[in-house]
């Protein structure tokens, strides 16, 4: 292959480069998914703790308490990977940027 800081310029060069940008893209396009799809997991996740707090707080039942610190070690961990996807985001919308894809 030819380095990637070339322009190739027969067109089966210029067909490969197209090629790999489409590759990158779609690569881009995946992890951005994905990641997106984490982050609404994890948002489910601490609002079931959110409700299963609220019911405690109105109707403290030992059965209550229970469910609410079982959410809580749900949303603990959703919380956690919430913010790696945040911070992995934020690295692929870098990633993208410098390789030239815009929305």
């Amino acid at each position: 292959m030819f380095d990637s800081h070339t322009q190739g310029t027969t067109p089966f060069e210029k067909a490969e480069a197209q090629r790999s940008r489409g590759d990158k893209r779609l690569i881009t396009g995946i992890a951005t998914n994905r990641l997106i799809k984490l982050l609404e997991e994890a948002d489910i996740m601490i609002d079931m703790y959110k409700n299963a707090a609220g019911i405690y707080h109105s109707f403290p039942t030992e059965t209550n308490r229970q469910v609410m610190e079982d959410t809580l070690e749900l949303a603990t961990e959703a919380l956690k990977d919430k913010k790696s996807a945040e911070a992995a985001l934020e690295e692929v919308a870098k990633m993208a940027e410098q390789l030239g894809f815009q929305e």
